[in-house]
C-alpha cells in the first residue's frame, strides 16, 4: 500500500533544511573593523548577489587568501593580515554566500566552493591559502574537484572532514529527534544525491592535492574533534599536523605564535 507522505512532517523537514544552510551571523569585534577599514573593500557579482571582498597590501605582491569558516566572516580572519603584510605579501579575504556582508540567505558547499574562482579571477593565482574550519573543506573541494589552480602552500586551521559531520551537532543544538533528522537526511540525498554527498570527505579530497600544507588543531576543539585533522593527516602525505593546547577551536586565529609559525611555512619555497 502507497504510505501518503505527511504534509505536516514535510514542512518540518524543509524547515529543518533552511535552518542548516542558513549561517549564523559572526559578531564582528572592534579590532575587526579597524583593520577591515585599513584595506582596500570591493564587491563581486555571483549568482545570488555581490561577495564583499577585502585586500590589504599591494598588487604586486605574492597574494594570500583567507577562507574563513561556517558563521564565520572575512572579519572573524583579520589577525592573520598585519603578519602577513609585514612579511611581504598581498592577503584577500572575501565573505562567502550568505556570510557577512556578502548577499544570500542559503548556502552549500556547492554553492561557496567554486566562488574561490570568482575572487582568483580578480586578483589572480594565490600563493597560499589559510583556511578555518569549514572553510578548510570548501578549499579541498574546490582544488580537487573544480580545478582551482592549487597554490605553493596551504594552511588549515581546526580542519572540518566530512560534509555529514555537522549533523550530529546541528541535531543537539536544535533539539529535533531523530525521526526529523532522518528525513532531513532523505531531503539532502534527494536534491544532491547520495554519492555527490558522500564523496565531500576532506581527508579524500585533501590526499589528491600535492603541495605542503600545515594543518593546526587545538586538543579542547570542542566544535571540531581533533580526530577530523587526524583523519586528514593520516591520508595527505604532504601534510604537517600540529597539535595546540588551550586555543579552542578559534584560538590560532589570534594567536602570534601561530602566525609566526605560518609565516615561515608559507615563505619556505616547495
Amino acid at each position: 500500500m502507497l504510505v501518503k507522505p505527511n504534509p505536516k512532517f514535510q514542512a518540518i523537514v524543509e524547515k529543518t533544511y533552511d535552518a542548516f544552510f542558513s549561517p549564523p551571523r559572526y559578531e564582528v569585534k572592534a579590532r575587526d573593523l579597524e583593520i577591515l577599514a585599513r584595506g582596500d573593500d570591493y564587491r563581486i557579482p555571483y549568482e545570488d548577489g555581490e561577495l564583499a571582498v577585502t585586500a590589504w597590501g599591494d598588487s604586486d605582491r605574492p597574494a594570500v587568501l583567507l577562507m574563513h569558516g561556517w558563521g564565520g566572516a572575512r572579519a572573524q580572519m583579520t589577525g592573520l593580515v598585519a603578519p602577513l603584510v609585514s612579511s611581504g605579501y598581498r592577503v584577500v579575504a572575501y565573505d562567502q554566500p550568505a556570510h557577512g556582508d556578502s548577499d544570500g540567505r542559503l548556502t552549500t558547499i556547492l554553492q561557496i566552493a567554486p566562488t574561490m574562482e570568482l575572487v582568483r579571477r580578480r586578483e589572480g593565482e594565490f600563493d597560499a591559502i589559510i583556511a578555518h574550519s569549514f572553510g578548510t573543506l570548501v578549499t579541498s573541494y574546490a582544488v580537487a574537484r573544480l580545478d582551482f589552480p592549487p597554490p605553493s602552500h596551504l594552511v588549515y586551521l581546526g580542519a572540518f572532514n566530512r560534509a555529514f559531520d555537522a549533523l550530529p551537532r546541528f541535531q543537539a543544538i536544535a533539539k529535533l529527534p531523530d525521526s526529523v533528522m532522518d528525513g532531513f537526511r532523505d531531503l539532502l540525498y534527494e536534491r544532491f544525491g547520495r554519492e555527490s554527498l558522500d564523496e565531500i570527505v576532506n581527508e579524500d579530497l585533501a590526499s589528491q592535492i600535492a603541495v605542503p600544507a600545515l594543518l593546526f588543531h587545538d586538543t579542547a576543539d570542542d566544535v571540531t574533534p581533533i580526530a577530523h585533522s587526524h583523519a586528514i593527516a593520516r591520508k595527505w602525505e604532504t601534510s604537517i599536523l600540529i597539535e595546540t593546547n588551550g586555543l579552542g577551536h578559534r584560538g590560532a586565529l589570534q594567536s602570534a605564535e601561530i602566525h609566526r609559525q605560518i609565516v615561515r611555512f608559507i615563505k619556505d619555497r616547495p
